[in-house]
This record gives structure tokens, sequence and C-alpha cells, in this order.
């Protein structure tokens, strides 16, 4: 079968969240893991790509020491430059196999290593996991990230589809990613037809119709090297557990507590799903089939660290909490103002409890700034919150309403008079087609106004400037109707102006 190179089509990506040796160095400390200082970090990256994410961790950290690791030459002149374009002191990129790599390069804090395990033959996952074992400081950690079953069983035979559909095609690489989407279409628009004729038809027609429109809306990079690269081999979770065992390395959670969480169930399902498990491992496994998952971002550290399990309330403290929700408000569904809901990204949750209410309300004006665990306890009730507070704050974090971090970010909540975006993001919103990435290393899809902003926001233009290049330069040149709208006058771009910036400080984008 053809194979698609990373500098035919170089995988462009952006920052990984779940990456961030803030959060990782969190959730090592929550698991009674004594990782690291975060701002001092050595932090190294296997499959560095074009650099968005590792760039935009050194651009955040400028005291850590940061190292790239990648084989396409094209990636690894793109990140040099960024890096270059950014000023940032203490990183590099290194052209090289991860099969090349030993002890030379020293000890590291915090490995990454995302999108590779599953996308390289077995002897080069042997050694990357090797490579984190040996490379990795006592208490450091690994990320790894990897496609898992038993969800990609159900992706799989568009996978095959589209494999099959140019093993014999001889052309360039985007006429290949072309081709098979195009085959793919047909295939599947034929199957839903027959399912839809025939009683009993092929059911598995909506399967691949669900995979189609997944792919649909995503850029031909991530179509040509996941669904036509030669090697993409997912794991079961208890495997990949397994095979790190093997390397001399442990599981220590997930990158996204929500993995790790039993999701609320009625009380009999629940107590019959607990029973089944033996251990957080097969737990997190058998919630693996229950959820049908594709991807996980795994945690490793060195065999034989204690760790405590489960988390204990306490382990909140030295660590700052990040809301991740929003409150339900007038208007949305579900809203009612006698029991306030928060929206988070594990669900919606009715906050019944006056003491929860109280700290995810503090927390919520606070946004986007983390705030420290002893700051939050001050606030609501000294007194009583590390016994009643803090352990409905940790369950929160484990439905996916809390972000913890250590030494966070601090994004600015309101835009000053000559407002300051974070270097990376600038630079990322002046190349067409990226999503730029926040103080927080979140990655946000950024509105049009506040995108065509961006690259401007260095801290040397004031409101009234700004308002002026809006009509003078952003509205003629744009294609978006609401950013030529923002341009009719200068009266106009003011308000446009105040609620972009708005925007912006909400998402954390902004600094002081």
């Amino acid at each position: 079968m053809p194979v698609i190179s990373y500098d035919a089509i170089p995988y462009e990506g952006t920052a990984v969240e779940a990456s961030h040796p803030r959060r990782l160095a969190a959730i090592g400390r929550l698991f009674g893991l004594d990782t690291p200082p975060v701002a001092s970090a050595r932090i190294l990256e296997f499959g560095s790509a074009i650099g968005e994410n590792l760039n935009a961790i050194a651009a955040g950290l400028p005291g850590a020491a940061c190292i790239g690791i990648d084989n396409a030459p094209r990636q690894v002149e793109f990140a040099r430059q960024v890096a270059a374009d950014l000023g940032l002191q203490d990183v590099r990129f290194d052209l090289r196999d991860i099969l090349e790599v030993g002890p030379e390069l020293g000890t590291f804090d915090y490995i990454i290593a995302h999108g590779v395990y599953s996308w390289v033959e077995a002897p080069v996952r042997d050694r990357l996991l090797t490579l984190c074992r040996e490379l990795l400081a006592p208490n450091g950690i690994a990320f790894v990230s990897y496609n898992c079953y038993p969800g990609w069983f159900l992706r799989q035979p568009l996978r095959e589809l589209m494999v099959f559909a140019t093993r014999n095609l001889d052309a360039p690489p985007d006429r290949l990613v072309a081709h098979a989407r195009a085959m793919a279409e047909i295939v599947v628009r034929t199957s839903l037809d027959l399912e839809a004729r025939l009683p009993g038809g092929p059911l598995y027609a909506r399967v691949l119709a669900r995979e189609l429109d997944f792919i649909a809306d995503r850029p031909d990079d991530y179509v040509a090297h996941e669904h036509l690269e030669p090697t993409n081999t997912p794991v079961f979770f208890a495997d990949f557990v397994g095979h790190a065992a093997a390397a001399g390395l442990q599981y220590l959670g997930d990158a996204w507590p929500l993995r790790m969480a039993l999701p609320d169930l009625a009380p009999g399902i629940a107590r019959e799903f607990a029973s089944l498990a033996r251990g957080h491992i097969e737990r997190e496994q058998l919630l693996d089939f229950v959820h049908g998952r594709t991807f996980r971002e795994s945690l490793l550290c060195s065999e034989g660290i204690q760790l405590v399990r489960p988390p204990r309330p306490d382990a909140l403290r030295g660590l700052s909490l990040r809301l991740l929700g929003d409150f339900i408000g007038p208007g949305e569904e579900r809203f009612d103002p006698a029991l306030p809901k928060l929206a988070h990204p594990g669900g919606i949750l009715a906050l019944r409890d006056p003491d929860l209410l109280e700290a995810v309300r503090y927390l919520a004006d606070r946004r986007p700034a983390a705030v420290p665990a002893e700051e939050l306890a001050a606030a609501v009730d000294p007194r009583r919150f590390w016994e009643r507070t803090a352990p409905k704050l940790l369950r929160l974090f484990f439905h996916g309403g809390l972000q913890l971090e250590v030494e966070p970010a601090s994004p600015v909540s309101r835009p000053g008079p000559r407002p300051r975006a974070f270097a990376m993001a600038r630079h990322q919103a002046a190349r067409e087609g990226t999503m730029p990435v926040a103080l927080t290393h979140a990655v946000h899809e950024v509105p049009p106004l506040p995108l065509a902003l961006l690259p401007y926001l260095d801290g040397t233009r004031d409101h009234d400037q700004l308002a002026r290049l809006i009509v003078e330069e952003l509205a003629p040149a744009a294609r978006d109707d609401a950013v030529r709208a923002a341009g009719v006058s200068f009266a106009t771009a003011r308000v446009a102006l105040a609620a972009a910036l708005q925007w912006l400080a909400r998402h954390g984008y902004l600094e002081a």
C-alpha cells in the first residue's frame, strides 16, 4: 500500500491539552507521587511533529528545558522556526528516530509521547516504553497516548475500506486522501440504501456512516495518518498496562479523570458493575467496554513507587482548581433558578449541596484562573472545607467538572489598557487554519473577530488603536461577515472589540 510520509503531509495537530506538565504533576500528587517542580522541569517529547505542543509548553514555562524528537525533516524544521520566531531559549528539536535515542539525552521529569505508540511497529513500541523507563526521573511521569479497543473495532471497517481503496493507487498524497474519502462515501451510501430496502440488511451501515461523519470535518493530515497509515495498532487498555509493566513502568492514571471514574448510574446497576472488577485496572478496562472507548492518554511512573488509591481529599492541598463547566442560564434547557446546575464535560450536575455550590460559585467568579485549594477553603468555610467540601470537589474532578494543576498559569480575567495575548497563540493565529492554544494549554475554536485580533495583541496597542485596526485593516480584508460588520464605524468597532477581548480573557488567552 502507498505510504504517505509526514514530510508529504505534515501532521499539523495543535497543543495536547492533557499533556501539560502542570496537569501531569497534579494528578501524580493526587495519587501520592512527589512530582518534580514544573517551572524548572526537563521535558522530552517523542513525536513532536511541527512543535505545536512543545513550543506552547516552552513558551509558558521559560525556566524549563525542552527537547522534541521527530524523524520528519520538514516537521522538525518548522518546529525550530517557530521556536526561533518566539525567541524560546531552552527548547530544541532533534531530527532522529526513536530507535537511535539513548541515555545521552539525560533524564527528564516529564516525557510526552502523543500519537506515537499505536502508529509504529512493535520494536519501536517496545523501545518507546523502555526509553520512558530509562530516561524518566525517579518521581517523573510519562504521558503516552494510543488508540484502544473496544471502540476501534467499530472504527476499523472504515479504515480498512480506505486502505483497500488506495492499495494500488499511484498518486500524490492529497489525491490518495481525496480518493479514499470519495470511495468511502459511495460505499457508505450504498450500504445505507441496502439497509433501508432490506429488512435485516447490513446494520453496520450506521456504524460506517457514523465514522464517515466523524472524519468529514477532519483535515487531510488526520485522515492520511490515522486511516491510511500502514501501521495503526489499537490495544486494550489492560494490555497496554501489561506492556508498560514489562518495561518497568506502572500505570498512574489517565490524563482525563473521566476515564477513571464510574459514571452516575442507577444504584442497583452501580453495585452490580462495581462487583465485577478486581482492582482499578480491571475496573477501567470494563469502563472502556461500557463507553466503547477509542483513545486513551495514560500516565506512567516508575515501578516500585507506592501510590495512594483511592486518592484522599486532603491530597488537594497544594493543588489549584480550575472550573471547567458553566452554569445553565435562563433560556437553556434544564434551567431551574431554584436548583442551579453546572454543565461540564462529564454531564450536568444539579448543585443541591450548599457547600459545593458555594465553592463552585467562587471558582466560577475567578475564571479563567486556577484557585489554590487553601484559598478556596479560606473563602468558603475554613472549618469544614476539608471534611465536607473537599470530598465533593474531588468527586467533581473525577467526573470532569474541575481541572487540577500545580504552579498554574495566570491568565487575566479582564483585558488591560494595552491587551497582550499569549505569544504562542499570537503566532498560531497569524497562520491560517490553526487553533490557537491558551495560556492554560486548552485549545478553543476561536470566533472570527477574536482570531483576527490575536496576532496584534502584543501589548503595544491601546483599545482605540485596536478599534481603528478593525475599521481600517481587518474588516476590509475579512471574508467573515461578523468581522466586516464590526468595521462599519469606529463606534461599532469599539463595541465589537470589547466583546472580542472579553471572550479571549474568559478563555485564558490574555496575560498581564
